[in-house]
């Protein structure tokens, strides 16, 4: 297999503390590169994201943005899904995942918390987030996020400021939604007066798209699951 061609990735929060969630992705990301019989190095090398990163991430030190756990699934030959999800059989033709309030993969760190909803359902075609926006202060540019796909936001609760990296900063209140290039760098801050929360759907027309530009990634046992002709 061709080397993928990385980008420079800068860890999101450099030295923060994990949030109450953050330390339960950590574990699964040590597995898979143990499972793969990789060390930091090595995956440091194949997802672009810094050693001291990922040492932090597994170790519960510090929490993993959704740019970090994309960025080595793709390293891992793993989706997000199969990285995260729990090993439960591949649904065939008719598929329906259900969450219950709160039910979900939790992750994050010190500017937003994640919740993956609806995790057990595999190798699926979008990523349905739950964000919580912590922080009221935009992170420096550096640090803002970016990955592949599109994305439509919906906030549930509170009032967001949307910064993107072509247009002014846009504030975002509750019932308000936006779609937006997600290879356009992007960050939220909480300017509401309590707390806020918004639906992140990140999709794009193939997994292949979404996760680094891979057109293959590893299905349920381990077989290859092509999606340039939409076999999924």
């Amino acid at each position: 297999m061709a080397e993928r061609v990385k980008q420079k990735h800068v860890a999101p929060e450099e030295g923060s503390g994990p949030s109450g969630t953050a330390s339960s992705v950590g574990p699964l990301l040590a597995a898979a590169r143990k499972r793969r019989g990789w060390t930091l190095q090595e995956l440091s090398k194949h997802s672009g994201v810094a050693v001291g990163t990922l040492s932090k991430v597994e170790n519960g030190k510090s929490g993993a943005s959704f740019d970090t756990v994309s960025r080595v699934a793709a390293a891992l030959d793993l989706s997000f899904d199969k990285l995260l999800g729990p090993n439960n059989p591949k649904f065939a033709s008719g598929r329906r995942s259900i969450s219950r309030n709160g039910e979900g993969l939790k992750f994050g760190f010190m500017s937003y918390d994640y919740l993956v909803a609806c995790n057990d359902l595999v190798s699926k075609a979008m990523i349905p987030l739950v964000m919580t926006i912590k922080t009221r202060d935009v992170l420096p540019k550096s640090k803002w996020a970016r990955h592949q796909g599109e994305e439509y936001i919906y906030v549930v609760t509170g009032s967001i400021l949307m910064y993107t990296e072509f247009y002014e900063p846009v504030q975002l209140n509750q019932g308000d939604s936006a779609y937006i290039d997600s290879m356009m760098s992007h960050a939220f801050a909480n300017v509401g007066e309590g707390a806020a929360e918004m639906l992140s759907i990140c999709l794009t027309g193939s997994l292949s798209e979404l996760f680094a530009g891979r057109e293959e990634i590893a299905g349920e046992g381990g077989s290859a699951v092509d999606f340039r002709n939409g076999n999924y």
